[in-house]
């Protein structure tokens, strides 16, 4: 009996992962195409059953950990050198999860000011539609984030440029998004809705620096112990 269970589990678990490779393009394409319809459908998709939810695409923290998981792929795959990481991050899984943790901070960010700007209660609840929703939108911009600074890695000016306009692409790109959103959520005027869109990512940017600053302090101080 346990091993039946334990096949239907391998099973079940196999489908899962090999449907990634379908849906994982079509939540990528739907997003770049129509990213305030994929954020608008959050909220219906998470109030339907559990086993229903997003039946036609990924779950959006799911979709936002295999972005960082490809991209994390491609910049292993493309850099001519590693850099030595000591302490926990010598496990190149702990290392994936910290990126993961990480770049999920920029739509947590967003996320808790959308619950909070009209005066909702900050709950478990409240928290995942917006969460939901921006890390949709969020996966494109750290996919094109992460392959800047892959193509960053190569030494020809050709690749620098390739890096600069990647990078340039993805954030035009969000920022626009966030405009849109920021627009229609707030009722605001655009250059109102641009400059807080604005705000946002140079926030999101700092937090995720001040993360990255402590965590090579710590790796420092511990290396000198």
């Amino acid at each position: 009996m346990d091993f039946m269970n334990l096949l239907k589990s391998v099973e079940a678990l196999l489908y899962e992962v090999v449907s990634w490779l379908v849906f994982y393009p079509l939540t990528l394409w739907r997003c770049l195409r129509h990213p305030l319809r994929m954020m608008e459908e959050v909220q219906s998709e998470l109030a339907q059953p559990p086993q229903e939810q997003f039946a036609d695409g990924l779950s959006p923290p799911i979709f936002l950990f295999l972005t960082i998981v490809i991209a994390h792929g491609i910049d292993l795959g493309f850099s001519s050198k590693t850099v030595a990481l000591g302490g926990i991050f010598a496990d190149p899984r702990n290392l994936l999860i910290f990126r993961a943790v990480s770049f999920s901070l920029l739509p947590l960010l967003l996320a808790v000011q959308a619950v909070r700007a009209p005066g909702q209660r900050l709950t478990r609840t409240s928290l995942r539609p917006p969460f939901y929703s921006q890390c949709l939108i969020a996966a494109p911009f750290i996919l094109s984030l992460d392959l800047a600074m892959t193509a960053g890695h190569g030494r020809s000016e050709t690749a620098f440029w390739l890096g600069c306009a990647i990078f340039l692409g993805g954030l035009v790109w969000y920022l626009a998004v966030l405009t849109e959103w920021f627009a229609i959520d707030r009722a605001t005027r655009r250059h109102w809705a641009f400059g807080r869109a604005l705000l946002s990512v140079l926030v999101g940017a700092l937090v995720l620096l001040g993360v990255l600053l402590l965590v090579a302090l710590s790796l420092g101080l511990a290396r000198l112990d």
